[in-house]
Order: structure tokens, then sequence, then C-alpha cells
């Protein structure tokens, strides 16, 4: 009696794309951070990953779509973090305790994944057209959502109203990307403790006191 012949086993393409996907935008992540996104060509991405340039053109079929996936998914991871420890904009929140929240989970983010914040906070100038755009929209988002937060803030905090919302909103974005700089190249020179009493004093300063200190 002749043994019976199994059926052949069925390939699994789309869980190997999957995983040479994360390869490809984890040696992409490497190279923009180090090098910045000039460096990160498909040539180079392949070196990178130790992968033949064809299988990099099999994962993303170009550069531009390559490196705008590699932003999308580090912003995403990167909200994502963020939105676990976030407090919520309610009636009874304080100003003060939700502003240093943001920024204090902000730099724990960041210290728990540099790579990610230098890429999103990386001059795109260099970067494929598409790519510049969504980094110009991600910045601008920050921007608006800083700008959320002092418009809601103002019944909070009486001295905020002598400021211009626009103008604060930009000065808070560029010092918290100079502070996410610190904590992802410098946390030697800079610990994330040291960083993140600096944010909550500078907070307490910014605006003169609370009503709820006033009252």
């Amino acid at each position: 009696m002749s043994a019976i012949a199994e059926p052949p086993r069925k390939r699994q393409p789309r869980m190997e794309i999957e995983v040479r996907r994360v390869q490809v935008l984890d040696a992409a992540l490497r190279l923009v951070t180090r090098d910045g996104y000039s460096a990160a060509t498909m040539e180079a991405i392949a070196r990178e990953a130790q992968l033949a340039k064809p299988r990099v053109y099999a994962a993303y079929p170009g550069r531009g779509p390559l490196l705008l996936a590699l932003l999308e998914r580090e912003q995403q991871r990167t909200i994502d973090a963020l939105a676990e420890a976030m407090p919520a904009f309610t009636d009874d929140a304080d100003f003060d305790t939700v502003l240093v929240a943001a920024a204090t989970n902000m730099l724990r983010t960041v210290a728990e994944r540099p790579g990610s914040a230098l890429l999103l906070i990386a001059a795109a100038d260099d970067a494929p057209p598409e790519v510049r755009e969504y980094a110009a929209n991600a910045r601008e988002f920050a921007r608006a959502n800083l700008r959320a937060l002092i418009e809601w803030g103002r019944e909070r905090r009486p001295g905020l109203a002598e400021l211009n919302p626009d103008l604060l909103a930009a000065s808070l974005l560029a010092v918290g990307e100079q502070l996410m700089r610190m904590v992802a190249t410098e946390s030697d020179r800079y610990p994330l403790d040291t960083l993140t009493e600096f944010v909550a004093i500078a907070v307490e300063q910014l605006a003169g006191p609370s009503l709820r200190a006033t009252s």
C-alpha cells in the first residue's frame, strides 16, 4: 500500500512581506536619524537592512512611499504612547497640571523611543515632496493642539490673556522640540528628571498665578 501524499502547504507571502517591511522601515529609521533624509536612498536602505534591492522595492515601490510610511509609523507610535497618559481638558483640570503632564509624557516617550523623536523633529528639506508635506502637516497639527491648550487655559491663567496665542504656541513648540533633542541625544548631560523638573518650574512661571491660587 503506497503512502498517501500530503497536500502541499500553502505559502504565506503576506506575512513575509510584512516582516520585510518592518526590516526596511527599521533600516530607514536608522539611516535618517543618523545621517539625514538624503542618506536614505533605496540602495543604502537595502545595505542597511542586509536585503537585496529588489526585495526593498517589493516592500515599497519607491523612496517617497517608503519614507512616508516610516514617518506615519513613528508618528502613530508616539501619538499612541502619549494618548495613554494624557490628562483630559475637563472643567476641573488645572492648566499647569495638563501642560506639565503633556510635556513630561512627551519627554518620557522620547527617552523610550529616541529614534522616533529624532525622525519627527528632523528637517525634511531633503526628503521627497510627500514626506515634506506630511512633516509640515504634522508640525502644524502639533502647533494647533498647543494653541487649543492655550485657549483652554486662558480662563484658568489670567496672564495668558496678555500673550499672543499663536506666538506662544509656536514658542512652546520650538522649546518642546529642543527638549526632545536633548533627551534623545544628550541624556547624560540632561537627565530626564532634570528636564521634567525644568518644565514644571517654567510652566509655573509662564503666566503668573492661576485662578485657583488667587481665589
